[in-house]
C-alpha cells in the first residue's frame, strides 16, 4: 500500500477539493440523520448539503496555524479524505470533519488524521481536544475512545443543532 501523505489544505489551492469532500461527507450525515431522527437536511438548516457548504467552508477549513489547521489526505495520488481542527479559545480545540472516503477504510487514516490533529492542537498551545460526533458513526466512537476522549456535555460552538444534542456525543481529552 502506498504511504498516505497528509497535505495542509490552502482554501486558495484546494477550495474545490474541499467543498468536493464536505458536500460527500455531510450527504452521508444528512441520509443518516434522517434515517436516526426522521429530518431531512431541508428541515435542519433550509438547503441541501451541496447548498450549505460553501457558506460554511471558510469557517470550517479556513484557520491557519495557531487558530486551526485542515488537512486532505492522499493515498497514491488520490484523495483519500480530510479532517481538522480549528481554536474555540481558552486553550480548547475542536477536531473537525474527519472524514475517510469508503475505498480508504480500514487503512487507519482516520486514526492517524486524528493523532495530527491532536499534535497540531498540542503544539499549537491548546490544553483541551472537543469534538461532537454522531450516534450513527460508531467507527468514530471506538478511534476517539481508543485515543483517550470522553463524554461530556454539550459544548457552546458545537456544530450539532440544539435539538440533536440528547442523543448525540460531545466527547473532550486534555492534550
Amino acid at each position: 500500500m502506498p504511504q498516505p501523505e497528509f497535505i495542509a489544505a490552502d482554501l486558495g489551492m484546494h477550495r474545490s477539493e474541499l467543498i468536493e469532500l464536505n458536500v460527500e461527507y455531510l450527504s452521508w450525515v444528512f441520509v443518516e440523520i434522517e434515517k436516526f431522527f426522521g429530518v431531512t437536511s431541508e428541515q435542519i438548516i433550509g438547503m441541501s448539503a451541496s447548498e450549505y457548504v460553501p457558506t460554511v467552508i471558510d469557517k470550517v477549513c479556513g484557520n491557519a496555524p495557531p487558530k486551526g489547521v485542515f488537512y486532505l489526505v492522499t493515498v497514491g495520488g488520490t484523495l483519500a479524505g480530510m479532517g481538522g481542527m480549528r481554536s474555540l479559545g481558552g486553550g480548547i480545540a475542536e477536531v473537525k470533519r474527519i472524514y475517510i472516503r469508503p475505498a480508504f477504510r480500514g487503512m487507519n487514516l482516520g486514526d492517524l488524521m486524528l493523532r495530527r490533529l491532536l499534535a497540531d492542537a498540542k503544539a499549537f498551545g491548546h490544553e483541551m481536544a472537543r469534538l461532537d460526533t454522531g450516534p450513527f458513526m460508531q467507527a468514530a466512537h471506538r478511534v476517539y475512545e481508543s485515543n483517550g476522549f470522553v463524554d461530556r456535555p454539550p459544548y457552546e460552538d458545537a456544530e450539532t443543532p440544539a435539538e440533536f444534542h440528547s442523543r448525540w456525543r460531545f466527547m473532550e481529552r486534555q492534550l
